[in-house]
This record gives structure tokens, C-alpha cells and sequence, in this order.
């Protein structure tokens, strides 16, 4: 059973529109779909992994500036010289800060360090400092998010037009 979609209303309230107007439209129907999108992404990463919300800020919506869509990612974001704008850190038993969510993605190898010596004198042994499982979240989230990406983006994109549309005078 096809579904059947009309859009010759949706195709004419598109040629009265500017250029401008036109890429606003789009522009926010993928914004709402990535926000969705990174939404079951932090969902993922909570039930995953014990989040905090610096971390579920490192899961990032970014919508393309000259081409059509987006893309949700997991990335870090060192603090500025004032201290403000940091995301995606983790802090340790250290108190180091440690961009954990792109490790939690897809897992470390098992690492060890080597035995330091000076001259004559052992001063440690290497030792084992373990490994990372693999959270594999957004794997899980792309999975989850595959099928109806694409009809809620349909229905975005309806609705943010016809909202520009009326907004800027086109009926």
C-alpha cells in the first residue's frame, strides 16, 4: 500500500517565496528534526552511561549552511579564556577534564604503560591501566532514528514552509 502525497499546493507557495525565505524554512524544518534527533541521542547516552549535563552538551545538532541537512555528532569543546563555553568534558577522580563521550562511543584498547627506569635504579613498574567498553549510543540512536527521519522531516519541512509563507504574506 503507496502513500499518496499532494504537493502541487506546497510546490506553488514555494515558487511565490524568495530565496531567502525559502532557506529559512528549510533551514528551521531541519533544525527541529536535528534537535529530535540529538534528543534520543542524550536519552541513549543517559541510559547508557551515568550523564551528567556537561556531557549530554558535547551531543551537538549541527544544520549545513550551504547544503541541505544535518548532522548530530559527539564532540568536545575546550572553556575560553574566561572559563565559559565548555562541552562534552568529563571530570575524573583527578580532577582532570576528559573528553570521555568519544571514547564511551566506541570503546578504548586494553593500554598499559612501560617500566620507567633511571640509571641503575627501577623507579616503577608497567603496569595495566585498563580499557573502555564500548557504549556504542549513537550507533544505537542512528539505528532507532533511521525510519522516521525522514517522514518527520517531510512533515517539518510542510509545516515551517507554510508557516514562513503566511508570515511573509504568501497565501
Amino acid at each position: 500500500m503507496a502513500n499518496q502525497y499532494d504537493d502541487t499546493q506546497l510546490q506553488k507557495l514555494f515558487t511565490e517565496m524568495d530565496v531567502k525565505h525559502r532557506k529559512r524554512a528549510l533551514k528551521g524544518a531541519f533544525r527541529r528534526e536535528a534537535n529530535q534527533v540529538r534528543r534520543t541521542a542524550i536519552n541513549n547516552l543517559r541510559s547508557s552511561l551515568h550523564s551528567n549535563r556537561d556531557l549530554e552538551k558535547g551531543i551537538r545538532a549541527i544544520v549545513f549552511k550551504k547544503t541541505a541537512g544535518f548532522r548530530v555528532t559527539i564532540g568536545t569543546k575546550k572553556a575560553n579564556r574566561n572559563g565559559k563555553g565548555e562541552k562534552g568534558m568529563h571530570i575524573n577522580r583527578q580532577g582532570l577534564k576528559k573528553p570521555v563521550l568519544i571514547w564511551a562511543e566506541g570503546g578504548t584498547e586494553q593500554r598499559k604503560t612501560k617500566t620507567k627506569t633511571r640509571v641503575f635504579v627501577r623507579e616503577r613498574r608497567g603496569h595495566n591501566t585498563g580499557r573502555m567498553k564500548r557504549y556504542g549510543f549513537m550507533r544505537k540512536t542512528q539505528t532507532d532514528v533511521k525510519d522516521k527521519v525522514t517522514a518527520d522531516l517531510r512533515n517539518e519541512i510542510v509545516e515551517s514552509v507554510t508557516k514562513t509563507a503566511n508570515k511573509y504574506g504568501c497565501k
